[in-house]
């Protein structure tokens, strides 16, 4: 999910029938390899699938995350925090195993097939599925959900950054190109061309199906293009109503978002012990572990990276490990002058030059940001994708060489007086891969102003203002970051980074590659591996070449719980669903 949010082959059928209720299926062949995937603990695992007499029903889990959520209309959400809340209320036709990154499951259809030539995928739906709102699940109420999204109208087509990147436009230029519903239990999906992640990236709960009957009380339906006064997408009634675990209850801007049990969830294995979940956005650092210390707090879903050494000293909490990195800080720039707010300082544009970019590169010392602010819980990022990812290469970036910065400043023909860099970053917010954002600005800000550059600091709340205006390519240079939706190239060198949408370069970054965008939509309908290989590694070298942005670090962060927290299944995209946990107080 934008800004965060994917492990390996499932442990055993007990864990994915506990926590996600659907049989696993075959992924097709097209489909990524589990190489991507790191298997979940044999802790983790076991506390998915408990014996029945171990599990203790009721109780409410108190969960800090990083930041507010920011609307309660999943398909119009591209942060991390309200996907994290959104995938315990929302469900998506397929899903992924817990605790992988591309393990997919059907969910709410009960099986699917894919055409031989890619294009058809047709889904059979489960009978007897409720929204949360009492209305039934049939294949119109999917149609409805899939046509909203290819069609939404241009007002509203800055919001859904999924429905955007991921099927590559809106109307006639997405890649979705029907959805039909023969009968009541069947929905067929037809694309323009082949995409060999296509049921990975429906897994997201930004394609999770929320009723129809919600949808329009909300004033969600496409006649209303203000997202102000979208009800379903602003947490008043009706808001947030799908098929999951988990019901929306309530939420209070700035404090907490409430779930509720859903008792007459379709999946009766799958139905939550928790009685309620409360999500509290806390951003300090300090604050998360002192509401562990004390008990306010019973999952984190992420600390500081230098508290975990003391953590691991507490008998009363645990760390909890997801595996390798799935994520990606960087330094973003958009190199669209005229998007800028304030207007650069100066009139040379100086983030066009690839010397200046490579010099902002070479100045950074990522090896001091991560003993400063990761606490070795990261590696320096040699590419745009954790080197774990599919197909995935060392591309020998840019180190730590002052010196040579300067010599690239010398070379680019920039004079000193025009070296000014307006540099976002955000407030309020922790993120995995950015833990502490104002410390990371100002230690990067002394290490370009070391080799010349003059840095003009500015912040903004992360949600939403942050977020709508990087997105929207408002900031020249600013720091942000990924955690992978699924383990693929395509999630973060198309889908979060540099896909054209509408064929055109993403507003976020303002990079135009006609080559790339055609190598990486070739590289998605290869149907076979050795030809998506070739393509992705010709991807990874043009991104290189032209350094777009910055790419700092990979890191690992963890989860901490109290100790008698149990079945919680931690996963690198922070794809987490609660309705495995419960709470065994002595």
């Amino acid at each position: 999910m934008k800004r965060t949010r994917l492990g390996a082959l499932l442990v055993a059928a007990g864990m994915l029938v506990a926590a996600c209720g659907g049989a696993a299926t075959p992924a097709p062949s097209a489909a990524p390899s589990a190489e991507a995937s790191q298997a979940p603990s044999a802790s983790a695992a076991q506390s998915v699938a408990p014996s029945a007499a171990a599990v203790k029903e009721g109780g409410t889990l108190v969960v800090a995350i990083p930041g507010d959520i920011k609307r309660t209309d999943s398909a119009l959400v591209d942060d991390g925090n309200t996907a994290y809340v959104a995938l315990n209320v929302m469900e998506s036709l397929v899903g992924l195993a817990p605790g992988t990154t591309n393990k997919v499951v059907d969910l709410l259809a009960a099986s699917h097939q894919v055409s031989a030539d890619g294009l058809t995928y047709t889904f059979k739906l489960r009978s007897g599925v409720k929204f949360h709102d009492g209305t039934s699940l049939d294949a119109a109420a999917v149609k409805y959900n899939y046509d909203r999204w290819i069609s939404f109208p241009k007002e509203l087509q800055a919001y859904s950054y999924y429905a955007g990147a991921v099927f590559g436009g809106f109307g006639a230029d997405s890649n979705v190109k029907s959805v039909a519903a023969p009968d009541s239990s069947t929905v067929v999906i037809t694309l323009r061309s082949p995409s060999s992640t296509f049921l990975l990236t429906q897994t997201l709960p930004q394609f999770g199906i929320a009723s129809p009957t919600a949808l329009k009380a909300g004033k969600a339906d496409n006649t209303e293009t203000d997202v102000s006064k979208i009800l379903f997408a602003q947490g008043g009634p009706p808001a947030m109503v799908g098929t999951g675990p988990f019901k929306f209850d309530k939420w209070v801007k700035g404090q907490e978002v409430d779930l509720v049990k859903n008792a007459d969830y379709w999946n009766k294995d799958g139905v939550a012990h928790l009685d309620k979940l409360v999500f509290k956005p806390i951003a300090d650092e300090t604050a998360i572990l002192n509401g562990l210390e004390s008990g306010d707090i019973d999952l984190a879903q992420k600390v500081s990276p230098v508290d975990v050494a003391t953590i691991k000293t507490k008998p009363a909490l645990q760390v909890i490990d997801r595996g390798a990195s799935c994520n990606l800080a960087h330094v973003g720039i958009n190199q669209v002058y005229a998007n800028h707010i304030p207007a650069p300082a100066n009139a040379k544009q100086i983030m066009t030059n690839l010397k200046i970019r490579q010099a902002i590169m070479y100045a950074i010392d990522r090896q001091a940001l991560i003993d400063a602010f990761y606490a070795g819980l990261a590696t320096p990022a040699d590419n745009w994708m954790p080197l774990d990812t599919q197909y995935a290469k060392p591309l020998n970036l840019p180190t730590y060489d002052p010196v040579k910065a300067k010599a690239l400043i010398a070379e680019s023909g920039i004079a000193a007086a025009d070296l000014t860099i307006d540099f976002y970053y955000p407030s309020d917010v922790t993120r995995p891969y950015m833990p502490d954002p104002k410390g990371i600005f100002e230690a990067i800000q002394t290490n370009l102003e070391a080799v010349g550059f003059t840095v003009r600091p500015h912040t903004d709340t992360w949600s939403p203002t942050y977020l709508d205006n990087e997105y929207a390519g408002k900031y020249e240079v600013f720091l942000i970051g990924w955690t992978c939706d699924w383990a693929g190239p395509d999630n973060f060198l198309k889908t979060a980074f540099f896909g054209y949408v509408n064929g055109k370069p993403s507003t976020e970054f303002g990079y135009k590659n006609d080559v790339l965008n055609k190598t990486m939509n070739d590289a998605l309908a290869a149907t076979d591996d050795a030809t998506a290989k070739t393509l992705w590694e010709k991807a990874q070298d043009l991104i290189a070449a032209d350094l777009p942005t910055v790419p700092l670090v990979n890191s690992t962060p963890p989860a901490v719980a109290q100790a008698y927290v149990k079945g919680f299944v931690g996963a690198g995209n922070l794809t987490e669903l609660m309705n495995s946990v419960w709470i065994n107080k002595p």
